[in-house]
């Protein structure tokens, strides 16, 4: 049995601040699901893993692993519920200059909560998108909440990382993305009956506390709501906006 040096808890601690992830360029990943997906789709990332002498798991043979004991992980895990294992993984790099592939954007501002943003990540990959936009000041991607929320599918769609809305509609004009949406609880198109609404566009999407930013002639986008609720939150909000464009891609 190893036991884990004091110079890598003290590292896998740090990474779990913002501080640390910025310093080390690091991050932590964790779960079975999360875990196998990342070294399935993205295995060049894992630096190393560690496990509890419990877990009973298929583990990479080309990556370092070190078995310590399970109330030893205990300590180490950020869950309530530990299921046994962690990875220490390289942030992937942000995406810059190349066209975008996808017939929209998703954009993302302002987003804090990491269960949100992780949901609307693994949401993008669900429906066969290659990447996600978003403005700084939100929820750190990599932050590991945000990443059990994902099931790590930040590690394999691409990101891009602006300083504000305004530098992000630039790029988006740049690129051809022309159209731009922006949601409003109240007010603006249904988004069921917008025709043009995935046709070279952009969607934003505002954080759960102000919404998003004033983003130029951007037009009101609104999903219709016949109940009494005031609104739904963001990840509820991206979830139904991107599969009505699976519905219309599949109809």
């Amino acid at each position: 049995m190893s036991s884990i040096s004091k110079r890598r808890e003290s590292l896998i601690k740090s990474l779990y601040t913002r501080h640390g992830r910025k310093k080390h360029d690091l991050c932590i990943c964790e779960g079975i699901r999360s875990c196998g997906d990342l070294f399935v789709s993205n295995p060049g990332l894992v630096e190393f893993i560690v496990a509890s002498d419990a877990l009973d798991m298929l583990l990479p043979d080309d990556k370092e692993i070190v078995r310590i004991p399970a109330d030893e992980f205990k300590k180490l895990s950020a869950t309530v519920s530990s299921q046994g294992i962690l990875a220490v993984v390289k942030k992937p790099e942000f995406i810059h200059d190349i066209q975008p592939e996808d017939p929209f954007i998703v954009v993302l501002d302002g987003v804090a909560d990491p269960g949100n943003f992780g949901t609307i990540v693994r949401t993008v990959r669900a429906a066969g998108l290659k990447e996600l936009w978003y403005t700084a000041g939100g929820v750190d991607p990599f932050n590991d909440k945000a990443i059990r929320a994902a099931m790590a599918s930040q590690f394999v769609i691409g990101l891009r990382r602006f300083e504000n809305i305004q530098e992000l509609l630039g790029e988006l004009h740049r690129y051809g993305y022309n159209r731009v949406y922006r949601t409003d609880v109240k007010t603006g198109r249904n988004c069921f009956l917008e025709s043009e609404l995935f046709d070279k566009s952009a969607i934003i999407i505002g954080g759960e506390a102000h919404g998003a930013g004033e983003a130029g002639d951007a037009i009101s986008l609104t999903i219709p709501m016949p109940g009494d609720e005031e609104s739904l939150n963001a990840a509820q909000a991206a979830t139904v906006i991107i599969f009505e464009y699976v519905r219309r891609l599949t109809s």
